[in-house]
């Protein structure tokens, strides 16, 4: 693992650019110095020219590939034109082909044209084509990285804001009632008044402060739904309810306000006509996983599945497919059950 760490750095990393410089600059000296000494040999025929054709051949090489690798490139594979780079691949390699071949016909005269030649700059040619893509996966791969990265992270700031865009659905609809309720209450009951607005401030401060949070405790989040349905017990005379809790849930973290627009959605559809509104719920945890059940009658169940659009929504951005929101509604006995159960960490 440590070994292709070290790998992966040398080809991607920009503090290693040199060294893959040098890297490239050492090979085509090899091949240059490999490919005279083959194709030339020793002879008195070039003399001391030999070296001075290595060195131009070595610096043709360094240059091409140099050239392909910062203008051609960026300018035609990053950029999707695919058949315009092969050409340049190509036209690179014909330039490797064509060096030898003209140092063969001026200094030895020899016949380009014969079979054993033909063949042997044909596979040459393969060879230069092969070696020369080679050198340009790195750079490829390395803008396919920051591609998807930058992807990556488009991505995780469009959960992020749709997450922000859901918590701020989720404030209960009637805080603004309350106020005007309290206000209304502050002379004719006082104490009722008081409890109202400190409930509404425990909600306040919990979505103001533990909402910025990625997750919270289980437990905080049970308190958190407790107090929003004690002010709206104390807003409505009408309305009724029971939170029963099961299983270990002390060290349990979920998302925060992730219970609230579950619950919030079940109660906005209760029909106005309803003399009373009463609504049971269970939540447990067993083993792994978080179960929120809710007992409900007198309910629009039409209206229900459209309330809770937003609810699915929110739980698909931040569950995925760790999630199930189930609704089994007895049209006899006009009782609906809302199961909603989440896969945890």
């Amino acid at each position: 693992m440590k070994e292709q760490s070290l790998i992966y750095k040398f080809l991607l990393t920009p503090q290693f650019r040199i060294w893959r410089y040098i890297a490239l600059t050492l090979f085509f000296s090899i091949v240059a110095i490999n490919q005279s000494i083959i194709t030339y040999g020793f002879t008195s025929v070039l003399g001391n020219k030999l070296y001075l054709i290595v060195g131009l051949t070595i610096l043709i090489y360094v240059g091409a590939v140099y050239l392909l690798l910062r203008f051609f490139v960026p300018k035609y594979l990053f950029t999707g034109k695919y058949f315009r780079f092969i050409i340049c691949i190509l036209v690179a390699a014909l330039i490797f082909y064509i060096i030898p071949n003209i140092v063969l016909l001026i200094f030895f005269e020899d016949n380009l044209f014969s079979i054993t030649y033909i063949m042997d700059d044909f596979s040459a040619f393969i060879v230069y084509v092969l070696c020369i893509s080679g050198f340009t996966i790195p750079v490829f791969l390395k803008s396919w990285i920051i591609s998807n990265q930058h992807l990556q992270d488009l991505k995780k700031k469009q959960r992020l804001s749709q997450i922000e865009h859901l918590k701020e659905q989720i404030h209960p609809a009637s805080f603004f009632k309350v106020l005007d309720e309290s206000a209304a209450l502050a002379k004719s009951d006082p104490d009722k008044s008081s409890s109202m607005l400190m409930t509404l401030s425990l909600l306040l401060r919990y979505q103001l402060y533990d909402c910025r949070r990625e997750q919270v405790l289980l437990t905080a989040e049970i308190s958190f739904l407790k107090n929003f349905l004690n002010l709206e017990a104390l807003y409505s005379s009408r309305f009724n309810y029971t939170v029963t809790v099961s299983g270990k849930t002390t060290a349990v973290q979920v998302y925060p306000s992730i219970l609230l627009p579950y619950i919030q959605s079940t109660i906005r559809t209760f029909r106005p006509e309803n003399e009373q509104q009463k609504i049971d719920i269970h939540i447990s945890v067993i083993e792994h996983t978080l179960k929120a059940d809710l007992k409900v009658s007198g309910i629009d169940s039409s209206l229900l599945e459209i309330e809770l659009l937003n609810v699915r929504e929110r739980l698909e951005t931040l569950y995925k497919n760790m999630y199930g929101l189930d609704i089994v509604h007895d049209e006899l006995s006009d009782e609906s059950e809302i199961g909603l159960t989440l896969e945890l960490n």
